[in-house]
């Protein structure tokens, strides 16, 4: 079993962030998805035209800020359902759909969101707590129990988490501070 300081992971600068959702996305490429639900955050043009070169065609975004979804519409130029609701008012069993939910906060709040999104997700919180508090709130969360942990250092180091219910990737990288990314893919 790897210690959570064995597995984490920072990346040395911001280019790292690409990379690291080249792997995520990577890790969903056989299931056939065509449609994402997430947050694009500011740069929503940007955000749709990474998903499109990995396949994906059709988009719900999400934006509860009144300000930042108004830099996104004027900016907007692919055709994208975009709503101003928290993502916790998402369908979590669409078909088809990955999930992509860069919260950029800690995961101390986020037991709703940890509970909502059951498969094909990808959640990024922010590193301002440890790697450890994170994990055992997830788990702890999602009712799961870890059994086993691999580190692995291709083509990221990374770790999978195998539970009682499923199998997860974890990794991590630094952005304007270091972020914390779990995929749920089995």
């Amino acid at each position: 079993m790897t210690t959570y300081a064995q597995a984490l992971t920072v990346c040395p600068d911001r280019k790292k962030k690409k990379e690291v959702r080249d792997f995520l996305f990577s890790l969903f490429a056989d299931m056939q998805l065509k449609r994402i639900v997430g947050l694009a955050g500011p740069h929503i043009e940007d955000y749709i035209e990474f998903c499109k070169s990995k396949g994906y065609t059709e988009f719900e975004i999400y934006e509860k800020d009144d300000i930042t979804a108004i830099y996104q519409l004027s900016k907007l130029k692919n055709s994208v359902q975009l709503k101003l609701k928290d993502i916790l008012e998402a369908d979590p069993d669409q078909p088809s759909t990955l999930y992509d939910l860069d919260y950029c906060v800690t995961g101390r709040h986020m037991k709703d969101h940890m509970l909502k999104f059951k498969n094909n997700f990808i959640m990024t919180f922010s590193g301002r707590v440890s790697l450890k508090e994170t994990l055992d709130r997830f788990f702890t969360a999602r009712e799961e129990r870890v059994m086993d942990s691999i580190v692995k250092k291709h083509p990221l180091l990374h770790t999978e988490y195998f539970t009682n219910k499923g199998k997860y990737i974890q990794l991590t990288y630094r952005d304007t501070s270091p972020m914390f990314c779990i995929a749920k893919i089995a």
